[in-house]
């Protein structure tokens, strides 16, 4: 063997092979962590995050609608009280119970007496509640699952906001 062919072989047997690296251009960036972490904070963000509707939020101003006769409706009223609390009305503004319990209850009667008064010629078959921004979402939430879980034959629910 001639000496190139023997430091060709010692060559070989120190060094492995190594393939010559790609040389990016200056352009080209890779993406791929940024997308990565992108995805993670989404998934965080989404399972962290609470999604209920019955949170503290200003009630909307009416922009446009149909108008709705009170004639054809059960009206409650509710009114700020001072902090965290309403004040709950009928149509004849008697104010209802303080008390959460007994409010149901009154409620519950309340709109059932509306619901079959005979006394106009209109039929009501609508609850309306009439408020204003001052309230919180919750607290009609309340009064709009008090009339869901117990009437059936109502056919909406209104909400009446203020308007400017």
């Amino acid at each position: 063997m001639n000496q190139f062919a023997a430091d060709l072989m010692d060559d070989e047997e120190e060094d492995d092979f190594v393939m010559p690296r790609k040389k990016r251009d200056e352009d080209e960036m890779d993406i791929t962590p940024m997308i990565d972490i992108t995805f993670l904070l989404l998934i965080f963000f989404v399972v962290c995050s609470k999604m209920d509707p019955t949170q503290m939020a200003p009630i909307p101003n009416a922009d446009q609608g149909l108008s709705i006769s009170a004639k054809n409706s059960a009206v409650i009223f509710v009114e700020p009280g001072g902090k965290d609390k309403v004040i709950v009305k009928d149509i004849t503004q008697r104010e209802f119970s303080t008390d959460e319990d007994t409010r149901t209850g009154e409620i519950i009667e309340y709109v059932s007496k509306e619901l079959k008064s005979t006394s106009t010629r209109f039929d009501k078959k609508y609850v309306m509640i009439m408020s204003s921004g001052d309230v919180p979402v919750r607290e009609i939430s309340k009064i709009r699952r008090i009339i869901g879980d117990n009437f059936d034959e109502i056919e909406r629910t209104h909400i009446a906001v203020k308007e400017q």
